[in-house]
């Protein structure tokens, strides 16, 4: 989250052009055995592609913005969603529950919530910081502003920390007087709550990047623009860390850069939007000269792990220099000259992979309880859980987060089938 006025802007804007010539004198002092002219080559042609490639700060403060209300609206629903399927799963056979409705969607909430401050507890710190330089004068004048860029951020942070509070408060109350068993169910969606709201800052930053792509305008990076930068960033790390290339913190960030640099070689995005849907032939090749770039790149990612000797991790390092010096001369038939592209698999393809275990999960919730010998009440118990696994399937959450929900959820519906 930020927090900046137009000048401020203005002064950022300028402060990042100086730090990326910064940054790119610093990249090209890895190729030490290139001429001046040459390395002056290098370095323009990574500083012309990095700002191309660059975002303005006004269209990311907007974006942030956006990724942050489409996040909150996108966890109220899912706590919606959970709460509603626990209210089904505490109803009784006489259609009856001892809880309120409202409880089980509150407790979910309310741990969203209190998730969401903890992992945003840097934001909040940097927020105090803001106007603690400002002083009683500049906050006062900032609030009677009404500028989007001056309340958003104070205002998101507000808002969440109280009704964390008042929905942690009525959870309590509430929770203190209901039966044992809806108390569990209760915790359990709490537990889902907090596996929710620990992802916020993932959430932000998928939604961030859709909006940068969707509005990134379609003259300014050149295709292999985000790869030239990113493999020259890897090139620097690997080259940086030669004196210490045993060290497994130095292999962590020569292996972060690799995949920054794998990921922005696997998009498409900029082919796609100079076709139409129809052309399934370029957008096809293009998948497949993608897909060998990001092979290439893995290669020495894998090759990076297991280095022996100095000698290895040298060749690495002069593999990842010719790949620069290839991206930065348009030269893709050396670039590619040792690679294969890996076997493209389609969008349905991946979706399917992504929710196949979820959609078995569904299509056994709605048939287990049509089965012959299984009564209602259990029959309807079993369904709830199917689906609430199916859900938690989908979601980024750790096995052992996504078992202890599960456990809950089990010992719940026995102590529910137990007369």
């Amino acid at each position: 989250m930020r927090v900046l006025s137009h000048d401020e802007l203005l002064r950022q804007e300028a402060q990042w052009l100086r730090d990326i010539a910064s940054q790119t004198r610093r990249y090209v002092l890895a190729f030490p055995d290139l001429g001046d002219s040459e390395r002056r080559m290098v370095q323009t042609a990574v500083l012309h592609a990095w700002i191309r490639n660059r975002y303005p700060l006004n269209l990311r403060f907007v974006t942030n913005y956006v990724a942050t209300v489409v996040t909150a609206v996108g966890m109220a629903a899912a706590s919606v969603t959970a709460g509603v399927v626990a209210t089904l799963f505490a109803t009784g056979t006489d259609g009856t529950t001892g809880a309120p409705w409202w409880l089980f969607p509150t407790a979910t909430w309310s741990a969203v919530c209190l998730s969401t401050l903890l992992v945003t507890r840097n934001d909040m710190r940097e927020i105090v910081s803001v106007f603690g330089a400002l002083g009683l004068r500049g906050t006062i004048w900032r609030v009677t502003h009404p500028q989007v860029a001056y309340w958003f951020v104070p205002g998101m942070v507000l808002a969440t920390a109280s009704v964390a509070v008042v929905a942690s408060w009525l959870t309590v109350e509430t929770a203190l007087s209901i039966p044992p068993g809806q108390q569990l169910i209760t915790a359990a969606a709490g537990l889902f709550g907090v596996i929710l709201g620990l992802q916020v800052n993932r959430w932000i930053g998928t939604v961030e990047g859709l909006l940068n792509r969707r509005y990134q305008q379609p003259h300014r990076p050149r295709p292999l623009d985000a790869v030239l930068v990113a493999l020259t960033a890897a090139t620097a790390a690997c080259f940086q860390g030669r004196a210490r290339w045993w060290d497994p913190r130095n292999i962590k960030v020569v292996r972060d850069r690799l995949a920054v640099a794998t990921q922005v070689a696997n998009e498409t995005a900029i082919v796609r939007r100079r076709t139409s849907i129809t052309e399934v032939a370029a957008r096809r090749q293009a998948r497949q000269f993608h897909a060998a770039l990001a092979e290439l790149i893995r290669r020495h990612d894998r090759a990076i792990t297991q280095v022996r000797t100095a000698q290895e991790y040298d060749a690495i390092t002069t593999s990842l220099r010719m790949g620069v010096l290839a991206l930065a001369t348009g030269d893709l038939e050396a670039l590619m000259q040792h690679s294969t592209a890996e076997p493209s698999a389609s969008r349905a393809a991946r979706l399917v992979r992504r929710t196949g275990s979820s959609l078995v999960l569904v299509a056994f919730a709605g048939v287990i309880p049509l089965l012959p010998g299984v009564d209602s009440a259990t029959g309807g118990g079993v369904r709830v859980l199917l689906l609430m696994t199916a859900v938690l399937a989908l979601t980024p959450a750790s096995d052992s987060a996504s078992g202890s929900i599960r456990s809950a959820l089990e010992r719940t519906l026995f102590t529910k089938g137990t007369p």
